[in-house]
């Protein structure tokens, strides 16, 4: 967990960055973690902010940030349900 400040609200490092809400696919700014107190804890909700302007809240474990990775090598991730289907070898080709 991160710290919180005296106003409540949690100093979180993706704030003001586009995030991803994993639970509804959702995208948008992080604007906001505060922490909600109820009778079995403490609850963490982000509140995001998307590009129409309504804003959502989620819980604050399902966000990630949404920018892509800029450094390092692309990796290519081959999916299970596609499969590759090789090209035909030359020799097998008809020849003119």
């Amino acid at each position: 967990m991160n710290p919180v400040g005296s106003d409540g609200y949690e100093h979180h490092p993706l704030l003001e960055e586009l995030v991803r809400d994993i639970a509804s696919r959702g995208e948008g700014v992080l604007v906001a973690v505060t922490h909600e107190l109820h009778s079995h804890g403490t609850v963490r909700i982000a509140h995001i902010r998307p590009a129409s302007g309504v804003e959502w809240t989620t819980a604050a474990d399902n966000i990630q940030s949404a920018r892509p990775l800029s450094c390092g090598p692309q990796i290519a991730v081959r999916t299970p349900w596609r499969r590759r289907i090789p090209a035909p070898h030359p020799s097998t080709q008809g020849v003119s």
